[in-house]
């Protein structure tokens, strides 16, 4: 069975020969994991951050390939990275500025000074950079419907995200994994893409209720945006595409506010990759457990929650009482365990997250977000362990 059927098979609500893994990173954590230093992620060209991502899923075997998105081809042509004394130094062509790189990928003056970037290389003060949640943020907040679409721009014709680059690393791996391997594409968030439109994370919550009918209004053109894109991954043959969540979790915003806000534009975008024939899961990352009951009826194909934050728990045995047996579910480590290396810990809850949520299928076995302070090897015996524990012939299928 190759890891693509596997995948398949699984967000199909089925029983594979094993339970499939998805890993789970951030960038820094992929650079160190395929060899290279973070800063080479953020700055590299498109056949680095290509290779970065073939390096990674040979280091750690995967079923499922996230294949992230690339940079604007019309602003990468504005900056280019050069090396002096050994050390990187990014050049911004259009304000003829240089900076520092840094291991990590952050950027200083030439007085050791941190320094934020805007899309189009402008500096821009670290204090109003924090305020965005899902973008570099705009020069000003929604107060109409007409900034909605200056903001925005024209929803894009689908050939935009292939031509201008986001889609970049897909195009490059398919042809190569496509029959193997299940490639699967961002869609990103919805609603904190609105939260930004209206002035960021504080200013968004409060637009919900001073401009509830514009945000409704920024929501939808933001589906459009989701579905132009949904349609250039499925030209290109992708099987699937995955979407995120964030600031909308019972943490942040009522159940009833996800209901209103979310819930309906979340259904929207599941519903067009179905009728392209794409697959698709939801990583959700806050308090999902209070809105478990209304995302078992989102349409997506899986639900990845993710550990608990803040003193509140989620439990994906819980979430398979509740979601019922053929919703395909995506379990995760705790993060401070694999940080640690704690083998006995990793192993006792990832025996019984596929015991108890993954026994009859429909299991996709993930990662907490892993990030770059986490060591190489704990992540070797993480997905070795997964290949002893999650073998269906060990649960007695």
């Amino acid at each position: 069975m190759t890891a693509k059927e596997r995948v398949r098979i699984a967000l199909d609500g089925g029983k594979p020969d094993r339970v499939p893994f998805l890993l789970e990173c951030d960038y820094d954590y992929m650079a160190i994991a395929a060899g290279r230093a973070p800063w080479q992620y953020e700055f590299g060209d498109e056949a680095e951050r290509a290779a970065i991502h073939e390096d990674l899923y040979r280091r750690h075997p995967t079923d499922l390939w996230k294949c992230w998105g690339g940079r604007s081809r019309r602003l990468a042509g504005q900056r280019q990275v050069v090396m002096r004394g050994g050390e990187p130094w990014l050049q911004v062509l259009t304000t003829g500025r240089e900076y520092r790189i840094d291991r990590l990928g952050n950027l200083s003056d030439g007085q050791g000074r941190p320094v934020a970037l805007d899309r189009e290389g402008k500096e821009v003060s670290q204090q109003s950079a924090a305020v965005w949640v899902a973008s570099d943020g705009y020069p000003r907040s929604v107060e109409s419907e007409a900034d909605i679409e200056e903001l925005l721009g024209p929803v894009p014709p689908a050939p935009f995200w292939i031509e201008d680059g986001f889609l970049a690393t897909l195009e490059r791996l398919l042809p190569k994994y496509g029959q193997s391997h299940f490639l699967m594409f961002p869609l990103n968030t919805i609603f904190a893409d609105a939260l930004d439109l209206f002035g960021g994370f504080q200013a968004g919550l409060e637009a919900t209720y001073s401009k509830r009918a514009l945000f409704h209004r920024a929501l939808e053109v933001i589906v459009e945006w989701k579905k132009s894109r949904l349609r250039a991954g499925a030209s290109l043959g992708a099987p699937g595409a995955w979407m995120i969540e964030y600031c909308a979790g019972a943490d942040t915003i009522s159940p009833a506010m996800y209901r209103e806000f979310v819930f309906p534009y979340e259904q929207e975008v599941a519903r067009e990759a179905h009728r392209l024939g794409l697959r698709t899961y939801m990583w959700y990352l806050g308090h999902v457990m209070p809105l478990v009951p209304d995302l078992a009826r989102l349409e997506v194909d899986a639900l990845f929650p993710e550990q608990g934050r803040k003193g509140y728990e989620v439990d994906i045995v819980e979430m398979r009482r509740l979601v019922g047996e053929r919703m395909c579910l995506i379990g995760f480590n705790d993060e401070q365990a694999l940080i640690r290396g704690d083998q006995q810990a990793l192993m006792s809850e990832m025996r019984r997250q596929i015991e108890g949520a993954g026994r009859d299928g429909a299991f996709i076995m993930g990662t907490t977000i892993i990030t770059g302070d986490t060591p190489v090897e704990h992540v070797d015996f993480y997905v070795q362990a997964l290949a002893e524990l999650g073998a269906y012939t060990r649960l007695g299928a």
